[in-house]
């Protein structure tokens, strides 16, 4: 990857789309007629993409050329890298008001863009002006300059606000650099292959982690993946669902870790299910609760809670059963959404607090917790990863889904309710 963390082979794109013309078309002959390209720039450029590859892609015959099975599971990859850029363009040119558009060939747009501008559109998000994305590329402010007017004039649309502050993105812009995100995470899923059928395991994985029923299983899963990989780099960020998904559309993450959900649209998120997890009232050892005689909600209601975050899973699933009792919910003084602190306050402040049954029997406390025995219906949730729908699997991602769930049944160990 280079600076900007994009793929190196991001910069055969040109031998990417020759490649894709003759897995349709079957030979070099049929392809250059296809794409308007003479027969030697096409062999050479098949030639220059094995050599990228370090794999043949294709047998030759008299009659043509076939794809090898190496070939044609690439030729699926880079079919979904083109298909991300044609989108781009058209979500692009859907962002400007119509009377702004002007004259180009946007249908054109994946069979045309070069990488030099797919690394400026980065550069520019990144850096927030033409001078400091230029520093970042090592080339001059000038490169740049050529490199966003290309962009903007194969789609006919403005892309940028050049401001004397800088260099922002319009609506076009974002939306065009959020399909080339999706493209740069399909080529690492290319270049992941490669390794695989290579007898190599590498790449990046940035994982998108929700708070509640991962801890017992997820490190577990990661430790046991990285181990017998170790060139598989694992990167781990937590937010709400909200922010995830949103991460996840974008391709900055490639995965969520967490609770799944019943109305993910199937078209744009594929889930995973690893196990049923449910939500539990949680106290330290020795809580008043603990002997109260035949404990109900309303008893709990006289003890401090640590509450969710507002609008979060955990606090619709309390607001629900409290709620369904004809009671209004704990006092909210307190919130917190990490796990570890929320449990850190019930056992130093005595406070009650709504934890994952299994992430209560993993933590080193377990000894010193307590699941208070009242039933909180309906709070039982499946719990999984998250991908994106489009495209197949990274090797890494697939391995990680393995060890994940072969870590997951064994990490359930709940201590004793009292």
């Amino acid at each position: 990857m280079d600076v900007l963390g994009l793929p190196r082979l991001t910069m055969h794109l040109r031998a990417m789309r020759v490649f894709m013309a003759v897995s349709r078309h079957g030979s070099t002959v049929r392809a250059s007629q296809a794409i308007h390209l003479s027969q030697p720039a096409v062999a050479r450029a098949i030639i220059e993409l094995e050599k990228a590859c370090g794999l043949a892609l294709f047998t030759r015959a008299a009659r043509g050329m076939a794809a090898t099975s190496v070939g044609a599971s690439l030729a699926m990859r880079v079919e979904t890298v083109f298909a991300h850029l044609d989108r781009g363009a058209q979500e692009a040119i859907a962002a400007v008001p119509a009377e702004a558009r002007r004259p180009a060939a946007a249908g054109r747009f994946s069979a045309v863009v070069a990488p030099a501008g797919l690394r400026a559109l980065y550069a520019i998000a990144a850096a927030g002006s033409e001078s400091a994305a230029a520093a970042m590329l090592g080339v001059t402010q000038p490169a740049i300059h050529a490199a966003l007017q290309g962009l903007e004039q194969s789609l006919g649309a403005r892309l940028f606000y050049r401001l004397a502050s800088g260099t922002r993105l319009t609506p076009a812009g974002e939306a065009l650099l959020r399909r080339v995100k999706l493209s740069m995470a399909e080529i690492r899923a290319i270049e992941s292959d490669i390794a695989a059928w290579q007898g190599k395991v590498r790449g990046r994985i940035v994982l998108g982690v929700l708070p509640l029923s991962v801890s017992f299983f997820l490190p577990l899963g990661i430790e046991a993946l990285i181990s017998r990989h170790p060139d598989i780099e694992v990167r781990i960020v937590d937010g709400t669902y909200e922010s995830l998904v949103q991460q996840l559309s974008n391709a900055d993450v490639d995965a969520i870790v967490g609770a799944l959900r019943d109305d993910a649209p199937a078209q744009e998120i594929r889930q995973f299910p690893l196990f049923d997890d449910d939500l539990v009232v949680v106290a330290r050892e020795g809580h008043p609760c603990l002997r109260h005689p035949s404990l109900t909600l309303e008893a709990l209601l006289r003890w401090e809670w640590v509450m969710p975050l507002s609008g979060t899973p955990a606090e619709r699933v309390l607001e629900q059963v409290f709620r369904a009792e004809g009671l209004d919910l704990p006092t909210p003084r307190l919130r917190a959404s990490s796990p570890a602190l929320t449990l850190a306050f019930v056992l130093q402040t005595g406070r009650l607090a709504l934890a994952s049954r299994a992430d209560v029997g993993a933590s080193h406390h377990a000894g010193q917790l307590r699941i208070a025995p009242v039933a909180l219906p309906s709070s039982r949730r499946r719990i999984g990863i998250a991908t994106r729908s489009i495209g197949e699997l990274s090797q890494g991602l697939s391995l990680l889904l393995q060890a994940c769930q072969a870590a997951a049944p064994a990490g359930i160990r709940p201590p004793p309710s009292s």
